[in-house]
């Protein structure tokens, strides 16, 4: 994984047309998973985002609609897997990364290295709302002042929050990470209910390992947007 810094590029690139039928696909064959199972900030972000069925999105038309509403934008980088201190450098300048790598047909249902599809479908659609560009707001400034260990710990907790987290919203379980959101494998997995679910705190979450090739072995629920960040921010005030 290199560590290599992203510079935004006037113009977006050219994709093969491959790739908007994967994205196609993906798309049609994951929306009535996130119309029954995702939170309510995703479901209204994707209505206001209005992403094409059909075609992948260039980055000029989504900062169209993002740029005025969180002053976050969309920044192309050919890195497929980012590591965390150029992403949190990216994150500190509110830049959402987003890798020009399609999975292929043989990873429809999951993929262990985040996509276009991850990152456009899954993450974006809740970048339209202030208050969640403000959680992932709080992450860099943390992330970019804490020591080997935190740093570690800072990953788990965005890993298992803003990538694979659930909320509760109405005294039902909903999806509330991007990781969920964008794969059908994941999904299904999450809610199968023989994964075990624990509440979203600190202690919970930091003694947990990611787990990038392979499904999670554990998922945590959060109450609310701002009940995460009350929780994020007083480990972080910490450091």
């Amino acid at each position: 994984m290199s560590i290599t810094y992203t510079r935004p590029r006037k113009m977006d690139i050219q994709l093969p047309e491959e790739q908007h039928e994967i994205w196609a696909d993906l798309y049609a064959r994951q929306l009535a998973n996130i119309q029954k199972y995702a939170c309510r900030d995703y479901i209204e972000g994707f209505d206001i985002l209005g992403l094409s069925p059909t075609r992948i999105p260039s980055l000029k038309d989504l900062n169209a609609v993002i740029k005025p509403r969180t002053a976050w934008r969309t920044v192309r980088t050919h890195v497929r897997y980012s590591d965390a201190l150029p992403w949190y450098h990216h994150f500190a300048k509110k830049q959402f990364l987003i890798t020009n790598y399609m999975r292929g047909r043989n990873e429809m249902e999951f993929t262990p290295e985040p996509d276009m599809f991850h990152d456009i479908f899954g993450h974006l659609p809740f970048m339209v709302h202030p208050h969640y560009a403000n959680l992932q707001e709080i992450f860099a400034p943390a992330f970019l002042r804490a020591n080997e260990e935190q740093r570690e710990n800072v990953k788990r907790l965005a890993w298992f929050s803003t990538e694979f987290g659930l909320i509760q919203e109405n005294g039902e379980t909903k999806i509330f990470g991007a990781g969920l959101i964008s794969s059908i494998g994941e999904i299904a997995h999450a809610l199968s209910g023989n994964v075990p679910v624990l509440p979203f705190t600190i202690d919970h979450v930091i003694g947990n390992q990611k787990a990038i090739y392979a499904f999670n072995e554990v998922l945590f629920v959060i109450e609310s947007v701002s009940a995460l960040k009350s929780e994020l921010a007083s480990y972080f005030d910490s450091f």
